[in-house]
């Protein structure tokens, strides 16, 4: 009997032990090596995600000047800068966040573009923010007196937008004589008339700062023949394409703009009507279809509807800002026509390049 209890003893020692054990085993911490798989394994995941977030993208996106060059070699893009930014929105340079009451803004905010000088102004209600006016100006120019007028007065015109009473509007500054004279001449401009509108206001909670930017740029020079891009927009919690891309060709010796009348003898405006449906295109993309359909809901030639036009590297530019033709979801369209096809189609330039 004895012999009975003292077996029966240790068998429930031993049980007790047992089950101790297994209880330490499932709490126990996990040993160095199954740290460092799971940090191992949590990584991996990590860079999985990773490459799902920047695969998908690529997968959905559709470089449509590399299928363009593929399927017709002579049709080329202009020089949109439509590259990523820092600004809010692409394309509008300078922009920041609908509802920012803090101005900032550096070089990220723009493309590259050489000797670039830039300025901001922001004016907010001095007593809750309510209100909040903003604008943006970006120049490149070579210091030459013509082109500089020239540039002085585009950038009168985006000041005088920028300002709401047309009484207080001003004449150019003709005297400016660098690309930084010009930006902080017309910035101040502007910086005053925001002053004058925030004073005035409702106190509402909450609305969108107004906000207005144009970029003028030197984007291509043969002799005395220079090309600028003028790039503008505008936001105020706005829909729609708020965006303007256009080009102009300036004789740097006279500081006049070269016309459409200066380029092209009325006599080959139908041989340039044709070869527009062939080239015209918005963004990156051929939209022959759509110039077709234009072109029969208007009754009216494509060349006759064109916003402007201008000599760059690549051939004569002809541009439509947004909503001239087409809906406001096709945005702007642009024919780039190489000089090599315009002689071919029998359309001599009046002016040599």
């Amino acid at each position: 009997m004895a012999d009975f209890r003292k077996s029966t003893a240790w068998f429930a020692l031993l049980f007790i032990f047992l089950v101790v054990g297994l209880m330490s085993l499932g709490t126990c911490h996990p040993t160095e090596q199954q740290q460092d798989f799971t940090q191992v394994d949590e990584t991996m995941v990590t860079e999985a995600d990773e490459s799902e977030e920047t695969e998908v993208p690529e997968e959905e996106f559709v470089d449509y000047s590399q299928l363009a060059s593929e399927s017709d070699p002579d049709w080329v893009k202009p020089p949109y800068y439509h590259e990523n930014t820092a600004s809010y929105i692409p394309g509008m340079y300078g922009m920041i966040a609908q509802n920012a009451r803090e101005d900032r803004m550096d070089k990220s905010f723009f493309p590259s573009i050489q000797g670039l000088y830039f300025k901001s102004c922001m004016e907010s209600c001095h007593k809750d923010n309510c209100k909040s006016k903003r604008a943006v100006l970006a120049i490149s120019c070579p210091e030459k007196a013509p082109l500089l007028r020239w540039v002085s007065d585009m950038a009168c015109d985006f000041a005088n937008g920028c300002t709401d009473d047309s009484s207080k509007h001003i004449s150019p500054n003709k005297s400016l004589k660098s690309a930084k004279e010009i930006c902080d001449y017309y910035i101040d401009v502007a910086r005053k008339s925001f002053k004058d509108v925030v004073k005035v206001c409702a106190h509402e909670a909450d609305l969108p700062c107004e906000q207005s930017g144009r970029l003028i740029a030197n984007v291509w020079q043969k002799g005395n023949i220079h090309t600028f891009v003028v790039a503008g927009w505008y936001d105020w919690g706005s829909c729609g394409d708020n965006t303007a891309f256009s080009y102009f060709t300036v004789d740097a010796s006279t500081g006049k703009v070269v016309t459409y009348a200066n380029l092209i003898d009325k006599s080959d405006e139908d041989k340039l009507d044709r070869l527009l449906q062939k080239y015209l295109g918005n963004g990156y993309e051929k939209w022959a279809a759509s110039a077709d359909r234009v072109k029969s809901n208007s009754g009216k030639k494509l060349i006759s509807q064109m916003d402007g036009c201008a000599l760059l590297k690549e051939g004569l530019i002809i541009f439509y800002l947004p909503y001239s033709i087409g809906c406001g979801a096709d945005g702007e369209f642009t024919a780039t026509i190489p000089y090599e096809v315009l002689k071919e189609n029998g359309i001599e330039l009046k002016v040599s390049i």
